[in-house]
């Protein structure tokens, strides 16, 4: 997805949001917003000459909140947190989802409950994201837009799927949808972000969200970017991508990042996410604030 005008406003304020939560003085403050200030300028001076997306923006920009703030992992505590709320509910709701007689069923409701985890998301501005026991409660009404038949075709039809996983705590309402996949004898591996990238789950939460449980393999992009971009993403990312079927790719992030280079991967792939801001729904087709899912390609 190209950058949309929009994007810049969001990226000031939700690093903002960061160097607020950071830091209490407004000399700190003055000082960080000023470096991200330039780094954006000098970032928008070159989107001639290289990929130019909103998430690449995201990503440099929280890169800065890191080294100047010498933390490496700001939002850990939230990210601990909706983990463990998550697994209050992930038994029961295996449970449930499993106990559906149809397979197409049961994606359908493991596809919901993937898309209510979506909502608990840090990374945009003015986004206040219920509870997750509200969620719990959406997902039976929740009316999914876009390509939900073509989504649930292409997992019936694979053998093999791999998901990027995005937020802690949406990451184990996507085990659901392992769960069902992997019941119907389909092999399932997950990417996860290797350095921190605001509240989104790395190599190092996996075990605090019981991951391992529910995926026949996780792998690590060995980097901090919001998305598996190719010039830095491990090279097993890339082999486990290039072996499957399909890609299921969750969060408004890689759907930022993996429409641009759908070219190079050249395999089918379903976003999954709820389109948070106005430049996503516009280029989705999704409506503002929706949940959607999105099919580019075919088997």
């Amino acid at each position: 997805m190209k950058l949309y005008s929009e994007c810049l406003v969001c990226q000031i304020q939700v690093r903002y949001r960061d160097i607020c939560k950071i830091f209490s003085d407004e000399e700190h403050r003055i000082k960080a917003m000023r470096t991200i200030i330039m780094e954006l300028n000098n970032m928008l001076n070159k989107c001639n000459s290289s990929i130019c997306t909103p998430t690449h923006f995201a990503t440099n920009l929280f890169r800065i909140v890191k080294r100047i703030s010498g933390i490496q992992d700001p939002y850990q505590n939230e990210k601990s947190i909706a983990n463990k709320l998550a697994l209050n509910f992930y038994k029961k709701l295996r449970d449930f989802v499993l106990s559906l007689n149809h397979p197409r069923d049961r994606l359908i409701i493991a596809l919901k409950f993937s898309l209510i985890g979506n909502t608990i998301d840090l990374g945009v501005k003015d986004y206040e994201p219920p509870s997750i026991e509200d969620l719990v409660n959406r997902a039976s009404i929740m009316n999914i837009y876009g390509d939900v038949d073509k989504a649930i075709d292409l997992l019936i039809k694979a053998n093999s799927i791999v998901v990027l996983l995005d937020n802690s705590g949406e990451a184990v309402f996507d085990r659901l949808l392992s769960d069902v996949l992997r019941d119907m004898g389909k092999k399932v591996f997950a990417i996860v972000k290797g350095g921190a990238f605001q509240n989104d789950i790395t190599i190092f939460d996996i075990n605090e969200a019981e991951l391992m449980n529910s995926f026949d393999n996780i792998l690590s992009t060995n980097s901090d970017a919001s998305s598996i971009f190719l010039d830095e993403v491990d090279s097993s990312v890339i082999e486990v991508i290039n072996s499957t079927d399909i890609i299921v790719s969750k969060g408004m992030a890689n759907y930022e990042y993996l429409t641009e280079i759908e070219n190079i991967l050249r395999k089918p792939i379903i976003y999954l996410f709820v389109a948070k801001c106005r430049p996503i729904s516009i280029d989705s087709g999704i409506p503002f604030g929706k949940p959607g899912v999105v099919v580019h390609g075919q088997l």
